[in-house]
């Protein structure tokens, strides 16, 4: 989630760099291999070269590796880069993992809620963020068939509002909390009537469950879901019920837009933001499931360098019937959190439940907590389980708790706050930060 608005300044760049770089980035959508190969391995290098030579915790890797980023010339020289990890990075920032010289007063301050379970800030410049409005645009685009107008109206239900100002006429757009019943939504979506909707697929889930009737009466022209796994069973169903196309994207507040489904259902990486390896359990190239492995092709802040993103997913580079040349990501696995079922029947959606705890840590304090995961234990009981961190203190703990039930007060649920000594996970590292145990 973003800490603080774009300035006035900030929003003329990015505006004007957004429309200088569309024509460049609509034809780059429909680039051959070789020209998305060849831009993703110089911008690839020039990160590297960048984060050797700025990020103290990327200068030291290279060093005990003994390598040389400016060495790069192919993918298999990038391959003799060392691999850079979460827990690294976060126990490096800022002083280790952001770039020497960064201003972190004229950076948006990303915060990452934790899906892996643990929290990350990541830093952007607030005046170079037009990357990722680019890829963002695109991905709505694919999910309305191919076609975004700048008047159409975008509504999207989330858990913290985008840091944009509004220029009015141009994309419009409408914040939604996931914190609103599933009513409070619908109504709101009917008061607004938007052409898009991107939002959790626990959120559609329960929209459209509430009344089907009343979301075909829409007429959207578009959905993106993401941040949670969904099925193409259930997208096909939603499709359906709506009337329109819904497309999932896979993205991470470190590695930005990596794939999205085009306008004919396929998972097409994005090559022009970040690059994607897929790796055995030996960190050798694979072209099974394996760990995705990016570096992020923008962000000279705060650099991700073949960053171990810890989902498992497979890469097929073969022809898409939509004409698109990028690599295709199949068989993903991640991003598999549940949202709590209540005895009422009503649900929490994972994304408030991440949210949920992310605030009762920034609650109680920068430290208390090294890890941790929220587990409904039946539909009145649920257990924060932490692993305490460097700068834990016992009252950390009622602290924690006093936040989290006032978080779901109205729910039913009596949350229990433990410390733990290690919290346990599969393979994949993702899956399971907040889930239902019955």
């Amino acid at each position: 989630m973003a800490l603080r608005r774009l300035s006035a300044r900030e929003y003329a760049i990015n505006l004007a760099m957004t429309m200088a770089s569309w024509p460049v980035y609509a034809r780059r959508e429909w680039a051959n291999r070789e020209q998305l190969d060849a831009f993703a391995l110089k911008r690839t290098r020039d990160m590297a070269v960048h984060a050797g030579r700025t990020v103290p915790i990327y200068a030291e890797r290279y060093r005990d590796a003994g390598v040389d980023p400016a060495a790069i010339w192919t993918w298999d020289d990038v391959r003799r880069l060392p691999l850079m990890d979460k827990a690294t990075i976060v126990e490096g920032y800022p002083d280790r993992s952001v770039a020497r010289g960064a201003d972190l007063s004229r950076c948006l301050l990303s915060t990452s809620s934790g899906s892996s379970g643990r929290m990350m800030t990541v830093p952007h410049r607030a005046d170079r963020f037009w990357p990722y409005l680019l890829s963002g645009q695109r991905m709505l685009r694919w999910a309305a068939g191919g076609s975004y107008p700048f008047w159409w109206r975008q509504a999207y239900v989330y858990t913290s509002e985008y840091p944009l100002l509004r220029v009015p006429g141009l994309y419009p757009l409408r914040f939604i909390p996931t914190a609103s019943e599933p009513d409070a939504i619908l109504a709101e979506l009917e008061r607004y009537k938007p052409h898009l909707l991107h939002t959790y697929p626990s959120v559609l889930r329960d929209i459209v469950a509430l009344d089907a009737e009343r979301m075909r009466g829409l007429g959207l022209r578009g959905v993106s879901v993401g941040s949670e796994l969904s099925t193409q069973e259930e997208r096909d169903g939603w499709e359906a019920a709506l009337g329109c196309r819904v497309r999932d994207e896979y993205s991470s507040e470190e590695l930005g837009r990596i794939a999205s489904q085009c306008p004919d259902g396929r998972y097409h990486l994005h090559e022009d933001v970040v690059h994607v390896e897929i790796l055995d359990p030996d960190g050798r190239p694979t072209d099974g499931t394996g760990e995705v492995v990016g570096t992020e092709l923008h962000n000279r802040t705060m650099p991700f360098v073949r960053y171990r993103q810890g989902d498992l997913a497979r890469i097929v580079d073969e022809q898409c019937s939509c004409g698109r040349h990028t690599r295709l990501l199949v068989d993903l696995a991640g991003r598999s959190n549940d949202g709590f079922a209540l005895a009422d029947g009503r649900r929490l959606a994972p994304g408030f439940l991440l949210d949920a705890c992310y605030r009762a840590l920034i609650a109680a304090g920068e430290g208390v907590a090294s890890a941790y995961r929220f587990v409904q234990i039946n539909p009145a009981q649920a257990d924060f389980e932490f692993v305490p961190g460097p700068d834990f203190d016992p009252s950390a703990e009622g602290v924690m708790a006093e936040s989290l039930q006032g978080e779901v007060a109205g729910s039913g649920l009596e949350v229990r706050v433990r410390a733990v000594d290690a919290i346990e996970r599969p393979p994949g590292g993702k899956r399971a930060t907040v889930f239902r145990a019955f």
